[in-house]
Formats: structure tokens, sequence, C-alpha cells
């Protein structure tokens, strides 16, 4: 399904740039740009949620005995399929 949207003549100036750089189209470019934002949005909010973690002790201190618990569980000697 395709869209029409205004974007701003300073997005439109990147896209025609990154066009004549790349030679990608336009709609390769925007989706691009998209799943890089939604990567970068992601991160950063697990981010945020991972300090968020450690500045409360007593959960950070859980955390680093759950990983401590799970060290070395990948090497069970069980064969991947």
């Amino acid at each position: 399904m395709s869209s029409t949207v205004r974007i701003s003549s300073h997005s439109d100036e990147v896209i025609n740039e990154l066009v004549k750089e790349t030679g990608k189209s336009k709609i390769v470019i925007i989706d691009e740009a998209l799943e890089s934002y939604r990567f970068y949005e992601r991160m950063r909010l697990l981010n945020e949620q991972y300090e968020k973690l450690k500045s409360n002790k007593e959960a950070w201190q859980q955390e680093l005995g759950e990983r401590k618990e799970l060290e070395g569980t990948i090497a069970d000697g069980l064969e991947e399929y």
C-alpha cells in the first residue's frame, strides 16, 4: 500500500542528495532510514531501561547473580541440530 505524504523541503533535499550519492531510489532510502531510526529508538529505550535497572542496587545485584548462575550454560555439551 502506498501513501502520499508531505515532507519538508530540507528532507527532500537530503533524500535527493542521497539518491545522487548512492544511486538508490527515494523509496529505498526512506525505507532504510526508517529501519535505522527504528533500530536507534529500540536501542535507546533498551539503554534507558538498562540504566534504570543499574540505578536500583538491589535489582542490579539480582541481575548480576542471575548472570553468574547462567554463565557457562551454553557449553552444556548438547550438539546443535
